[in-house]
């Protein structure tokens, strides 16, 4: 299944230029790059066996875009190749493919899809989603979506999507697994222009060869324009789900014509269902040196090992304008991860800092420096339950100038 979605999306961005090049519209293409030379104090995030290590880091990109009145095209085309100095055996290759696009099939009705294809790291992929410290290995996902928004009156919309994944791991201690997702959306627009409300009803089943998991969910909604520079989105609703956990044992049998006990093996299976609470609600705005995002999630996730489990993630970000040439970042993460079922004991949290600068060297070019403080607190474990991480970087960031504009 990997390699279908990897030649869909390689196939479909390097078709891509020459199919929106003889077209009409306003066809762009920019590359840039990336050098980066790192500290890492503990490069797989272990809680014993820690080890620290520099590495360097190189990060081509190209990104391509295709706008008409009716139809706007993006893609994009990213590597990440990873060397260390002396911990060799963690040296790696990442990828990262992504096509989207929308078209306005009417005045009412747009019509929107993408795939994706991401080989990278499950220490880095599975911590955002789920916040539960994983092992260094290599994950590979592709991905397919496709949405519909329709214009009932109006004020009055309505939308409905869908989702595809599916999701290897190379640790032989995870499973592997898909994932569908149908989504509906009716919303109604205020006179007033600032006001929106939301009723979505929503589906997903994550599959792998141990579980299956059905969760069904519905949300109201709100977002309001507080000012011109400050938004609030609010989502709130109900979830339900059911799991079915599959798994083997042997169990013992008499053989009465050879009088001896033999082992035979049983194919086994239970379910449980779970209700449970749903939020998102951000809080985002800017003034003329800062853009600030303050955000909070509780939702199902479903992890590496086949189960699934709450989480709740407080984030928030800052961006401040320093002067024309200099910049500054400030990112902040709170996990609370634990399990909803008798399959899985995971309860942890983790928790991490993220300050930066950046120096524009010239209009495209520019010079960061990254510090990145992590923490994890996994109170399954009977020793060392807590541990951290630091990682400090410089990097180069090189933006070209547009091709075939």
């Amino acid at each position: 299944m990997k390699k279908t979605f990897f030649c869909l999306i390689l196939i479909l961005w390097l078709a891509s230029p020459g199919l929106l090049r003889a077209a009409t519209g306003d066809f762009s293409c920019t590359p840039s790059l990336q050098f980066r030379a790192e500290y890492d104090d503990n490069i797989n995030f272990d809680n014993e066996n820690e080890k620290s290590d520099w590495l360097g880091v190189f990060i081509p990109t190209l990104t391509a875009s295709w706008r008409t009145p009716r139809i706007d095209l993006k893609s994009s085309l990213e590597g990440e190749i990873r060397r260390f100095a002396a911990e060799t055996r963690y040296n790696d290759e990442y990828q990262r493919y992504r096509l989207n696009g929308s078209f306005q099939a009417t005045e009412k009705l747009v019509l929107e899809g993408g795939a994706a294809y991401t080989k990278d790291s499950i220490l880095d992929s599975e911590l955002k989603e789920t916040g539960i410290v994983e092992g260094l290995y290599a994950r590979k996902r592709g991905s397919l979506d496709a949405k519909a928004r329709y214009r009932l009156g109006e004020r009055l919309f309505s939308g409905f999507s869908y989702g595809y994944s599916d999701t290897t791991y190379d640790s032989p201690n995870d499973i592997d697994y898909d994932s569908h997702s149908l989504v509906g959306s009716i919303s109604y627009l205020r006179r007033n222009q600032r006001d929106q409300f939301f009723l979505q009803p929503q589906y997903y089943r994550y599959n792998s060869e141990i579980s299956t998991v059905d969760n069904y969910g519905l949300s109201l909604g709100w977002t309001r324009e507080l000012s011109e520079k400050l938004s609030l989105t609010c989502y709130l609703g109900l979830r339900y789900t059911e799991s079915e956990y599959r798994y083997s044992t042997w169990i013992p049998f008499f053989d009465s014509g050879s009088g001896l006990i033999s082992w035979r093996r049983k194919k086994l299976s239970f379910t449980e269902d779970d209700w449970g609470g749903t939020a998102d609600i951000s809080l985002s705005g800017r003034t003329e040196t800062l853009t600030y995002k303050l955000a909070y999630n509780r939702d199902l996730s479903y992890t590496s090992t086949g189960s699934p489990i709450d989480r709740d993630r407080l984030t928030g970000s800052l961006r401040w304008t320093v002067s024309r040439r200099l910049h500054s970042g400030f990112a902040a993460g709170l996990y609370f991860s634990k399990a909803n079922d008798d399959y899985n004991d995971e309860d942890s949290t983790y928790f991490y800092l993220h300050p930066d600068l950046s120096w524009q060297l010239t209009e495209k070019h520019s010079l960061q420096l990254h510090y990145l403080y992590a923490a994890t607190t996994d109170k399954t474990l009977s020793d060392n339950r807590s541990y951290d991480r630091n990682r400090v970087w410089l990097a180069l960031v090189f933006n070209f100038p547009r091709l075939l504009d």
